[in-house]
């Protein structure tokens, strides 16, 4: 489900499910939540790195455990995303294959993104009658502008790397994501911890007070969302393997 190691001041955690192509579970979350908050104050930890076991980061949510995660007031996904968000000290992915949904709005939260060249990033939220999660409401636009911003979250069309570099969710593609990011983190962890957590608290601060509120608005919003007849038609589409009609809305 989701696996921790710590090797030379690094904690990686991996998202080990790799017959489900990654899709991430109520309980994997807490699990990554947990693995978060308990590395705050630990010494031996000074870089996290986030990757996936096989072929793919992840295919977003486990679809049966998202329908009852949203049943919640504040579901694991919540709770995660606001570790991820406060996080202090530098995050750095390897993406590889499939990054779905949360697999792409949450690199905004993280320092350094290596990406594959074979990854296929997509954002689905409007096209399952949802909005969007993770802060990307907020940290998209500011980051790579509204149009590019607005072809993502809304348009929704599959991307790759490159374009993902361009607009700044990529550090770098490497044909071994896995392999450079490691070497990514094992530079920052030589680094001196405090300057580091500092440095990355300042490059924040102007948006860090308002992303816990945006984040935990952007759930409550998608968990309503999930009863309305559009997100249920698509979610009908999905099961039934057809394409969604929302010509009756």
């Amino acid at each position: 489900m989701i696996s921790t190691s710590i090797e030379n001041k690094i904690l990686t955690i991996s998202f080990n499910r790799p017959d489900k192509k990654n899709s991430i579970t109520a309980e994997m979350y807490t699990e990554a939540e947990q693995a978060l908050l308990n590395s705050i104050d630990d010494k031996d930890v000074r870089v996290v790195l986030f990757k996936g076991e096989g072929s793919d980061f992840t295919a977003g949510n486990d679809m049966a455990a998202f329908l009852t995660m949203c049943k919640e007031a504040r579901p694991p996904v919540l709770k995660f995303l606001l570790a991820l968000a406060a996080y202090p000290k530098p995050v750095v992915v390897a993406v590889n294959g499939l990054a779905i949904g949360i697999g792409t709005t949450m690199l905004a939260h993280c320092d350094y993104v290596v990406a594959n060249d074979n990854v296929r990033f997509k954002l689905p939220f409007v096209d399952l009658g949802l909005c969007p999660e993770g802060g990307s409401s907020l940290l998209f636009p500011r980051f790579m502008g509204y149009a590019q911003a607005a072809e993502l979250l809304i348009l929704g069309d599959f991307f790759g790397a490159e374009k993902a570099q361009k607009v700044g969710l990529v550090n770098e593609v490497n044909t071994d994501a896995d392999g450079q990011a490691l070497k990514v983190a094992q530079k920052l962890a030589a680094k001196p911890p405090a300057a580091t957590r500092n440095a990355k608290a300042m490059l924040k601060k102007d948006y860090w007070e308002n992303l816990d509120q945006i984040v935990v608005e952007e759930i409550a919003k998608l968990s309503a969302m999930v009863s309305e007849p559009e997100c249920q038609e698509a979610l009908a589409a999905f099961a039934e393997k057809r394409a969604p009609d929302f010509s009756q809305f």
